[in-house]
């Protein structure tokens, strides 16, 4: 039996596109790349190809691992925030992917291509970052499109400095707040790191990279998954609610 390997599709596009010039489009665009050569560095193999761009203001990133999905978005929109040319929107899409074109990423074909391109097309101007699993995952296909939504909404209100702390403190080694002080341009001391990612409410964005990295998509994507969640293992057990005893009265 051949081993069913998952993929996630990123697909985005560049928010108010039609105020830029072409010179700051471009400039966009090669931020964007210079951004995946980042996340390419997080895991060997980790980028499949190269992105690509459509009319002009659409890109395309296929993703070997689906774990690292939301953490390689997140940075897209904090390095593209922190610069102050633009924002994109952010579609993920996260299953199998039938034919891998290397040379041009577009070309190929898949479930986790269609989910990331519908994804995008019935994304609504409430928020700009989803994900969308197969229908199969049960529960989990409708309230993971929320959570990202959350994660948007924290995003939509950070500032241009803010934006830049996130950026470095959103590497997998997790770096202290000194490390990401000193990384900064000018520099700045933990303490005032600590501040600005605090204002950021990066802790609940890292709590949300944490726990979709730590999921089992292996399992939660492959068919029949809800009948078959029961080999999952869990970190933690839910506590078992005893129903309080009800005292009669004489």
């Amino acid at each position: 039996m051949t081993q069913r390997k998952y993929y996630a599709v990123l697909a985005g596009d560049i928010i108010k596109s039609s105020r830029l010039s072409p010179r700051q489009l471009e400039s966009v665009r090669s931020l964007l790349i210079r951004t995946v050569d980042t996340a390419s560095g997080w895991k060997r193999g980790l980028v499949k190809g190269k992105p690509e761009f459509f009319r002009g203001d659409a890109w395309q990133l296929l993703l070997t691992d689906p774990s690292m999905a939301m953490r390689v978005a997140i940075l897209i929109r904090a390095t593209l925030l922190a610069r102050g040319l633009a924002d994109s929107r952010v579609a993920i899409g996260l299953g199998e992917v039938e034919h891998i074109f290397s040379k041009r990423v577009s070309l190929s074909t898949g479930q986790a291509f269609i989910l990331a391109g519908g994804a995008l097309d019935d994304m609504t101007r409430y928020s700009s970052m989803t994900v969308e699993i197969p229908a199969s995952a049960g529960p989990l296909s409708e309230w993971l499109s929320v959570a990202a939504h959350l994660c948007d909404s924290l995003i939509g209100q950070w500032t241009g400095r803010q934006a830049e702390m996130v950026r470095a403190a959103i590497d997998p080694s997790e770096p202290d707040y000194e490390r990401i002080g000193r990384s900064l341009k000018p520099a700045i001391s933990k303490q005032a790191a600590a501040k600005g990612l605090s204002g950021a409410n990066w802790h609940a964005i890292r709590e949300a990279i944490r726990l979709f990295e730590g999921t089992s998509w292996k399992a939660v994507l492959q068919p029949g998954y809800p009948d078959n969640q029961k080999r999952l293992s869990y970190s933690r057990q839910p506590k078992k609610v005893v129903p309080a005893q009800t005292t009669k009265k004489g």
